[in-house]
C-alpha cells in the first residue's frame, strides 16, 4: 500500500484535532528528508493541514512546496490558504521572514475575487482523487 493511503486510513482525509501536531512532525520530517520521490505522500500530508484551516500551518505547506521542482508541482496553492487567503495574507505581514514575504507574494497572485478554490471545494476534490466518497 502507498505511504499516502497508509495516513489517509490512519487519519482520514480531515483528520481529528488530537492528530495534529503528529502531522505538522510528519510534514516536517518529509518536507527535511532526502526523498525526492514521495511527492504524493507529501502533499497528501498537506491536504491533511489544509483541512484544520489553522493559519500558522501556511509555512509548513509553503516550505514542503518549496522542497524541490516537482513538490511545488504536486502542492496546489489552495492548500496554502486553509484559513482562507486574507486571513493568510495578514497572518503572514505579522510573521515578517524572508519566507513568509515569499510566500505573501506568491498569494497576491491569488484574488479575493474567488480565483481559487474554496476550502469546502478543495476537500471535496481531494476527496474525489483519493476516491473516498
Amino acid at each position: 500500500m502507498e505511504r499516502e493511503y497508509i495516513i489517509l486510513e490512519r487519519f482520514g482525509l480531515e483528520p481529528k484535532h488530537k492528530y495534529l501536531q503528529e502531522i505538522r512532525t510528519l510534514l516536517i520530517e518529509e518536507t527535511n528528508s532526502d526523498n525526492y520521490q514521495e511527492h504524493e505522500y507529501l502533499k497528501t500530508l498537506c491536504i491533511m493541514l489544509f483541512s484544520f484551516g489553522c493559519v500558522e500551518d501556511s509555512l509548513l505547506i509553503w516550505n514542503a512546496k518549496m522542497k524541490d521542482f516537482d513538490a511545488g508541482c504536486y502542492i496546489d496553492g489552495e492548500l496554502l490558504m486553509g484559513a482562507g487567503l486574507d486571513e493568510t495574507i495578514n497572518y503572514l505581514t505579522g510573521v515578517n521572514t524572508i519566507r513568509a514575504k515569499e510566500l505573501i507574494k506568491y498569494l497576491q497572485g491569488f484574488t479575493s475575487d474567488g480565483d481559487y478554490m474554496k476550502r469546502s471545494e478543495v476537500i471535496e476534490f481531494y476527496r474525489r482523487y483519493y476516491k473516498l466518497t
